[in-house]
């Protein structure tokens, strides 16, 4: 059971901090303002430890269905 909260947890994550990061990515192409690059670097980051932690913490398949 412990698993599927820890699921849920990075999947949730994953999608805030991947939703954030794709809000901040046009910025780096605006003319004349300075990008964030620290906080688009963070955000990446934790996009990828959340991608991580949700292919580690996977629930493991149903075996109920033999077919």
């Amino acid at each position: 059971m412990k698993e599927n909260w820890l699921f849920v947890v990075s999947l949730a994550g994953m999608t805030v901090s991947a939703a954030a990061l794709m809000l901040l990515i046009p910025s780096l192409f605006d003319s004349g303002e300075q990008g964030n690059f620290r906080g688009i670097g963070v955000l990446a980051c934790l996009a990828v430890v959340f991608a991580v932690g949700m292919l580690y913490w996977r629930p493991s398949p149903s075996s109920s269905d033999n077919g």
